[in-house]
């Protein structure tokens, strides 16, 4: 029997196959997938302002944001997978439009932080150059929290952490979609290797390009997931041999635990990375439960608000610690933060690009042989 891949028209290896087109997302999902990451960007933004602010009991609650950015890698590889996978070549095209959704918004943030610590007059204190050039080139990190950083996000910003990853994850995604195409199983189960192996180097030898190599796999479970999603299958093996090498990521930092000893902080290496694919792990199979599903109904009426919340939860995410964590209107005092919020709100649409995702893009196109022509969901924003 002949084996058919999803990824394109004919039987996999023939030549003159083709992508075949985007992925079909139901709208009420293009609200659940809005409604997570606005809550993500949300909560990132309450872990910066008030994890600084309160303490004992009161702080818990907000002591996950590094988890909340652990749900955008997920949601990114669905949605761009979702979008891009029948667009990625030629490659140069695709990374492109990424470049243009990231870099401009990323600019502003760096362009308002400089402000405001320049009026403050700790510019100068921040500011590092190689920080700059480092977060230029997405090889920027958190050194305080885990070992082999090259620079730190400039000015303080740390959110910017995860676009380094982001755009680690688009430049190897052609050349990864080229192989998927000819070999599915054997791909996945080569992603899958490279990126435990990748984390076993990074605790030999702590190296950025080791780590974000072994965080692809996050990123891509959630294109698997599209993937599944996208041919009809609901289920959680839907997601495939991705999803096993993730349990495996996720022991493999367990036992790093073990290999590294010492005394050990949850909120640093080793034990970050344990939470992180963990967490990944655990909102994977929620995603397939009754949780959900009960979730996405829940959202569901709210549609047009999760929409514009949602198509500034970019602008949130890279703007709100320049904002609401170093301007020291919002410092000060609760009065002082309560009023720099709506400052937030109003200059985030005003971006160059607000959106993280396009989930305005991922209804299908309308059908030539249809009577009327179907509407896209879209964004206030789009």
């Amino acid at each position: 029997m002949t084996s058919v891949s999803p990824f394109v028209d004919g039987p996999i290896g023939e030549p003159g196959n083709r992508p075949m087109g985007k992925i079909v997302i139901d709208p009420k999902m293009v609200i659940a997938l809005d409604a997570a990451r606005a809550a993500a960007a949300i909560y990132v933004a309450l872990f910066h302002v008030l994890g600084e602010r309160l303490t004992g009991i009161w702080q818990l609650p907000f002591n996950f944001g590094q988890e909340a950015v652990i749900v955008f890698f997920l949601l990114s590889g669905f949605v761009i997978h979702a979008n891009e996978r029948n667009r990625v070549f030629p490659p140069y095209r695709f990374w492109g439009r990424r470049i243009r959704r990231i870099y401009p918004t990323m600019l502003a943030a760096i362009a308002v932080s400089a402000v405001v610590l320049w009026a403050q007059g700790t510019f100068e204190q921040r500011f590092k150059p190689s920080e700059l050039i480092g977060t230029l080139l997405a090889v920027q990190d958190v050194s305080g929290l885990k070992p082999g950083v090259i620079v730190d996000s400039v000015l303080g910003n740390g959110p910017l952490w995860s676009l380094s990853y982001e755009l680690f994850f688009y430049l190897i995604y052609p050349a990864v979609m080229w192989a998927l195409v000819r070999q599915p199983k054997l791909t996945n189960h080569l992603i899958g290797l490279v990126c435990c192996v990748s984390f076993v180097l990074y605790v030999l030898w702590p190296n950025h390009f080791a780590l974000v190599t072994a965080y692809f796999l996050l990123w891509w479970c959630g294109a698997m997931a599209a993937e599944a999603y996208g041919r009809g299958d609901f289920r959680l093996r839907g997601v495939g041999s991705p999803l096993l090498w993730l349990v495996a990521l996720t022991a493999l930092a367990g036992g790093a635990i073990v290999y590294v000893g010492g005394e050990l902080k949850a909120s640093t290496f080793p034990f970050l990375m344990l939470r992180h694919f963990a967490v990944g792990l655990v909102m994977l199979c929620l995603a397939y439960t009754v949780l959900g599903r009960a979730a996405a109904n829940f959202v569901a009426p709210a549609g047009k608000t999760i929409a514009w919340v949602a198509s500034i939860s970019y602008g949130i995410y890279v703007l709100h610690v320049p904002l609401l964590a170093d301007w020291s209107l919002a410092t000060d005092s609760w009065l002082g933060l309560v009023a720099a919020v709506p400052v937030l709100v109003r200059q985030t649409p005003r971006l160059p690009v607000v959106r993280a995702y396009e989930s305005a893009m991922l209804a299908p196109p309308a059908s030539p042989r249809a009577g009327t022509k179907r509407m896209r969901p879209r964004s206030p924003n789009a």
